[in-house]
């Protein structure tokens, strides 16, 4: 893929995000339906120009969204699709959908796909985090190959916490630098009227909170949110029916990590294999880390942030924490704002928190970011990590440009 030029192959031109972050009296049929709506009229379309459909199961925690979402969220919304798909990455589920889409559209499949996620993850009180494999499916796994954490119940924010240990060992990452990255996020989240937690928060603030796993804190850890958003992915043609301006896709990648037969240095690679995305997505677009404006990063923990950092090329490896704690990430003067929005640790995270981003992006490249708008953003970044579960992950990285 890294010898591709996108050029202008396909962009966005609808976006919404769902304001809720607590609906109990909505089903996530619901909340995706609305969401959908809203990224189709801020489009200026139709639901007739919908060819292709992408939707994410809410997570396999006992969601109503399950088997066949696709199939029956095309029924739900009353969409005749030629082309479906509902690969599962985890949260980086919807950057998978977002290349598909292009591919389709560059390979004349289809040419207008609607990319949808809702969830009532909060309302349903479910603690996706903290619960280990066997009582997410509620019944005993069947046996996947290499389930080495299968039979100890690691949960992911255990996961988690071992490979923000491991990389404290490799690099001096501090816990005080993982605060900087929550308390940044709580900065930009007062600026958003949607976020779920807007008030602010200092370092020990965050140092302070219990302890969840080893060595992260509760404030490390993402919210957990109802919510729904979509996005609309067109073809040219259809750029003089759309309302607004299009933000195009100029490049993505997508990279896998495994235990590799059990030699893989999880938290090594977990980097690398962001590196490896963001390589490809740079390849892809002709731009690199310094033509990048502002960057949406998957934060369901402080920690992912850093890699990511790390990963994308923003700073070298074993500074993603001194980057932090330097301010770049800041809104105001720092060299890349990061998560404008709030992010997963302060504005929503239902679950699978991928299609925020895009549409965070979009607003900041369309000037629509009232209170929050990065100056001059031209060229934004997405990167996004997810798990079939704990060491099977995947990542997706995208450049978009206005």
């Amino acid at each position: 893929m890294a010898n591709i030029r996108l050029g202008e192959t396909a962009a966005i031109v609808g976006a919404y995000e769902h304001p809720t972050r607590f609906a109990q009296e909505k089903s996530e049929w619901q909340l995706l339906a609305e969401a959908s709506r809203g990224a189709i009229a801020d489009a200026g379309l139709s639901p007739s120009h919908i060819d292709a459909l992408f939707v994410a199961a809410t997570a396999p925690e006992g969601g109503q969204l399950g088997i066949c979402t696709s199939t029956m969220a095309a029924d739900y919304l009353n969409l005749k699709p030629k082309f479906i798909d509902e690969t599962d990455v985890g949260g980086a589920s919807l950057g998978y959908y977002v290349n598909r889409a292009v591919l389709g559209i560059h390979a004349g499949i289809f040419k207008c796909a609607l990319i949808a996620y809702g969830a009532t993850t909060r309302s349903r009180r479910v603690n996706v985090g903290t619960v280990s494999y066997n009582q997410l499916t509620g019944t005993e796994m069947v046996p996947i190959p290499d389930a080495f954490e299968q039979i100890y119940g690691t949960t992911v924010i255990a996961f988690m916490g071992m490979l923000t240990q491991r990389y404290m060992h490799d690099t001096g990452l501090t816990s005080e630098q993982l605060a900087h990255v929550a308390t940044t996020m709580r900065e930009h989240a007062a600026r958003n009227p949607d976020a779920m937690r807007r008030e602010r928060i200092t370092v020990d603030d965050v140092l302070s909170s219990p302890i969840i796993a080893t060595p992260l804190h509760k404030l490390d850890c993402c919210v957990v949110s109802d919510g729904a958003g979509a996005i609309v992915v067109a073809h040219p043609d259809l750029f003089a029916e759309c309302a607004k301006p299009p933000v195009w896709i100029r490049g993505f990648g997508e990279a896998l990590m495994t235990h590799g037969g059990g030699k893989t240095d999880w938290a090594t690679e977990s980097r690398e294999m962001v590196a490896r995305a963001c390589g490809d997505a740079y390849a892809m677009s002709g731009r690199r880390p310094a033509d990048i404006h502002t960057a949406m990063i998957y934060d369901a923990f402080t920690f992912n942030v850093v890699v990511d950092l790390e990963g994308a090329g923003f700073c070298d490896v074993g500074e993603g924490g001194s980057f932090a704690a330097a301010g770049e990430m800041k809104l105001d003067g720092g060299s890349l704002p990061v998560n404008p929005d709030g992010g997963g640790l302060a504005s929503n995270h239902p679950g699978r928190r991928g299609i925020f981003m895009f549409i965070e992006a979009v607003r900041q490249l369309r000037g629509e970011a009232s209170g929050r708008q990065v100056p001059d953003a031209k060229i934004a970044m997405c990167t996004a990590t997810g798990a079939a579960f704990l060491a099977r992950r995947g990542s997706a990285a995208h450049i978009l440009e206005i």
